[in-house]
């Protein structure tokens, strides 16, 4: 009766690829930060008066 029996091995698994780190030293949110500061140096320019207008 063993003859009958179909032994399966689990397939191999492949490695899974490394996870893709952010390029560079900076975090993800330090361009968002540097929009928002480059925003608020336009708005107090504007505000004091220094582009005429």
């Amino acid at each position: 009766m063993n003859e009958n029996v179909v032994k399966f091995r689990r397939p191999e698994k492949k490695p899974e690829p490394p996870v893709k780190k952010p390029r560079g030293p900076l975090p993800g949110w330090v361009p968002w930060a540097a929009l928002v500061a480059i925003a608020v140096a336009i708005y107090v320019v504007q505000q004091s008066g220094w582009l005429g207008g």
